[in-house]
């Protein structure tokens, strides 16, 4: 699988289902983290000088751990991220 450094959320969940298959490999760059909230809300403050932040759904026994991030199996450190360019690296392997 893919994986480019802005991975999170959505793409963490289907890198955890992906990873449950042992011949999984991991090309790209670290992924992202994410935390336990699934969504926020943002309020301002009455002095309308700030917002806060306020979680308002939270994953509850979710396996992956919130901070976790993936490592590649294979990096790919190249500045272009085309198509041609992967399949080029991964034919050289």
């Amino acid at each position: 699988m893919i994986v480019p450094g802005q991975c999170a959320s959505a793409c963490l969940d289907a890198l955890d289902s992906f990873k449950l298959f042992a011949n999984t490999q991991l090309v790209g760059a670290p992924s992202s983290t994410d935390s336990t909230y699934m969504e926020v809300r943002l309020e301002t403050l009455p002095s309308g000088f700030a917002k806060v932040i306020l979680p308002i759904k939270v994953y509850v026994n979710r396996p992956r751990k919130k901070g976790f991030y993936y490592q590649p199996d294979i990096k790919f450190n190249e500045l272009e991220w085309t198509t041609q360019a992967l399949v080029k690296m991964i034919a050289e392997l």
